[in-house]
C-alpha cells in the first residue's frame, strides 16, 4: 500500500482535499496529516510515507522550504505540491527542488484528482524497479546494441550505461563502435541541442580500441550530464524529460501526442512544456517537427516514393503544410532536395 501524508495548514482545506481523494482506488492509503513544516518532518521521522502531499504557501516553514529538507533527507519520497494557482515562478522552483507533480486546490475535480493519483502511483511503481523504456538486456544482437547509441537515456541511467558498454565489449568491433558515435553525435545533438557545449571537439579518435573509445563515451557523457544538472531541475525531472526524448523518436514517421508522452513520464502537462523546452534546448512541438523533417529527407534520398506519400510516412497529415515547413527549414522544395541528393550521390559514385 502506498503512504500518504498529507501537509495544509487550514484544517478545513485539509478535510476537503482527504475526502476528494480516492485513495484506496490507486493503492494508497492517508496515513498522517500535519498542519506545518515543523509537523511534516516530525511525521515523516515516525511514518514511511511513500508520497508528500505539500501545501506550497504556509506560515511558518515555507512549501519549498519543506522541500529541500525532505529532499535530502528522504529522497525516496515523492513531493506533490497543493497550491491556489498555477504559479509557474513557484512551481519551477518546485520542480528543480524535487516535486514530480502538482495540484491546484481550487481547480479541483474528480477528473483531475484521478489523472494525478494515477501518475504518482506510476511513477512509484517504475521508481520500485519497473524495467525502463527501451532497456537493454543481455544476450541482444550487435543491431540492437549500436541502435541503443541512438537513444539518450543512457546519459541519465547508470544501469542502462553499463549494460551497453558491457553489451558494447562482447559484440561490436571497435571500427564498428566509433562509425556508430560519429553517426550518432549529430542525431543527439538534433534531439536535444542543450547538450551542443558537450560536442567533443576532436571527435571520435581514428584508430581507437574500444577501451578508448569508452573513455571518449564517458567524457562525452560527462559533459552532457553537467549541462543538464545546470538547468537545476531535479534529477528525477530530467531523468523523465530525457525518458520523453527518446519516447518522441522512439517510432520514426510517429508523432506521439503529447499528453501521451507526458502520462508515459508521469508528468502533467504544464510541468512538462516547461521542463522539456529548458532541458532539452527546444519546445516539445519543434522536436516533433525536426524529427518529421529528418525522416522525410531519408524518405526523400533513399525512396522513389511520391512527395504526398512520404508527407504521410514523415506525419505530416498535410502535403502544402509539409511542403512549406520544408521549404522554410532547408530551403529547397521537397523535389528540388532529392534532385540534388541524387545528383550528389551520383558524382560521389563518379569519383
Amino acid at each position: 500500500m502506498i503512504k500518504v501524508l498529507m501537509v495544509e495548514d487550514e484544517p478545513l482545506v485539509r478535510r476537503g482535499i482527504a475526502s476528494m481523494m480516492p485513495f484506496e482506488r490507486f493503492g494508497m492509503t492517508l496515513v498522517g496529516e500535519a498542519s506545518s513544516g515543523e509537523e511534516a518532518l516530525e511525521a515523516l521521522k515516525r511514518l514511511q510515507a511513500d508520497v508528500l502531499l505539500a501545501d506550497i504557501s504556509m506560515p511558518g516553514m515555507s512549501g519549498l522550504e519543506l522541500l529541500a529538507i525532505v529532499r535530502e533527507r528522504y529522497p525516496r519520497v515523492l513531493p506533490v505540491m497543493l497550491t491556489c494557482h498555477q504559479d509557474f515562478h513557484y512551481l519551477q522552483q518546485a520542480m528543480r527542488l524535487g516535486a514530480v507533480d502538482y495540484m491546484v486546490k481550487t481547480q479541483l475535480d474528480d477528473d483531475s484528482v484521478q489523472e494525478l493519483l494515477g501518475r504518482v502511483a506510476r511513477r512509484l511503481q517504475e521508481q520500485q524497479g519497473e524495467p525502463s523504456v527501451g532497456a537493454v538486456g543481455t544476450g541482444i544482437q550487435g543491431d540492437d546494441i549500436a541502435a541503443a547509441w541512438e537513444t539518450l537515456s543512457w546519459l541519465v541511467d547508470d544501469r542502462r550505461y553499463g549494460q551497453m558498454l558491457d553489451d558494447t565489449a562482447r559484440a561490436l568491433p571497435a571500427a564498428v563502435w566509433r562509425g556508430k558515435l560519429e553517426e550518432s553525435l549529430q542525431l543527439w545533438l538534433d534531439k536535444c541541442p542543450s547538450l551542443e557545449q558537450a560536442r567533443p571537439a576532436s571527435g571520435w579518435p581514428a584508430g581507437s580500441s574500444v577501451s578508448e573509445l569508452a573513455e571518449e563515451a564517458e567524457a562525452f557523457r560527462s559533459a552532457a550530464r553537467r549541462l543538464l544538472r545546470g538547468t537545476m531541475y531535479s534529477e528525477e525531472v530530467i531523468r523523465s524529460v530525457v525518458r520523453a526524448v527518446d519516447l518522441l523518436h522512439e517510432r520514426p514517421g510517429e508523432r506521439p501526442n503529447q499528453a501521451d508522452v507526458c502520462k508515459a513520464v508521469t508528468m502533467s502537462v504544464g510541468y512538462f512544456s516547461k521542463c522539456f523546452k529548458e532541458i532539452a534546448g527546444q519546445s516539445y512541438v519543434a522536436a516533433a517537427q525536426r524529427m518529421s523533417l529528418r525522416e522525410a529527407e531519408q524518405l526523400l534520398r533513399n525512396t522513389n516514393e511520391p512527395v504526398y506519400r512520404i508527407a504521410e510516412l514523415a506525419g505530416f497529415e498535410d502535403e502544402k503544410y509539409f511542403g512549406k515547413i520544408f521549404r522554410l527549414k532547408t530551403g529547397l522544395t521537397p523535389g528540388e532536395y532529392r534532385l540534388r541528393s541524387r545528383n550528389e550521390t551520383k558524382a560521389r559514385e563518379d569519383e
